[in-house]
């Protein structure tokens, strides 16, 4: 059975970033779906948290019939983690210029504490927002789809960034898309997750190459759908054994 590829969007954001994506990957025979965080919403006070992400993404994870390349970009990568560990179905992960976390920490630790000087707060403090998203977030985008994109922007939930990182997978063979030229996320640090990657892909684009270079992107999830629809021949319950050895801690706390 092949994999669906499951996407988890970054903060701001909503499933309508991965529309370019999913278009190349339906070309290629390609199954996938594309989900709403609940820390993202253009009403700042609806804007939830970590937690409610990660409830989220295991429903969409569990709402697909068989193995699930779980697909996540930038902040999206940390609820995504947590739901890998939590989830049979999530034969690989995918990291697309994301986050990577360590168990037992937040967004705003691994920050410094604080947000970036040209992120706006919402007047009520609930939420954030990227100011410099043409620059930061779409550097390298087409103009009129950064146009669009920066008008569908949402605030970000607060909690988003406070939450801890409850689990991380042990068993789930990870995937990281380095994104090169990213003005967002620094290809350093990047680099420095895909090297405990199983495997490892560098797009030169900025940090949203699902709009920028969707044709290299897809291939990169087309190849991570082939192996694992071949991993996961276990029987239900029972987690696949990974490609290559991907040992990360895990801290499971009650959600």
């Amino acid at each position: 059975m092949n994999s669906t590829v499951v996407l988890v969007h970054g903060a701001m954001h909503t499933p309508w970033i991965f529309d370019p994506l999913r278009e190349k990957l339906s070309a290629l025979g390609i199954t996938s779906q594309a989900m709403q965080l609940p820390s993202s919403n253009p009403d700042s006070a609806a804007a939830q948290g970590l937690t409610e992400d990660v409830a989220a993404v295991c429903a969409a994870v569990e709402a697909v019939d068989g193995p699930v390349v779980l697909a996540a970009h930038s902040y999206g990568g940390v609820p995504a983690t947590w739901a890998a560990a939590e989830s049979d179905q999530v034969a690989e992960l995918v990291h697309i210029a994301a986050f990577a976390l360590e168990a037992g920490t937040s967004m705003m630790e691994w920050m410094g504490g604080d947000f970036p000087p040209t992120w706006n707060h919402s007047p009520d403090g609930l939420a954030v927002k990227a100011g410099d998203a043409e620059k930061s977030v779409f550097s390298g985008v087409d103009p009129t789809l950064t146009a669009e994109a920066v008008k569908r922007l949402n605030w970000q939930g607060m909690r988003a960034f406070t939450e801890k990182l409850g689990a991380t997978p042990t068993r789930v063979p990870l995937t990281y898309v380095v994104a090169t030229e990213d003005r967002a996320l620094p290809p350093a640090v990047q680099e420095q997750w895909a090297a405990h990657a199983a495997h490892s892909v560098r797009v030169p684009s900025g940090h949203s190459p699902h709009l920028s270079h969707a044709d290299e992107l897809a291939d990169a999830l087309a190849k991570a759908v082939a192996r694992a629809s071949s991993v996961m021949t276990v029987r239900p319950g029972e987690h696949p054994t990974p490609a290559e050895g991907f040992e990360v801690r895990s801290r499971r706390t009650s959600r």
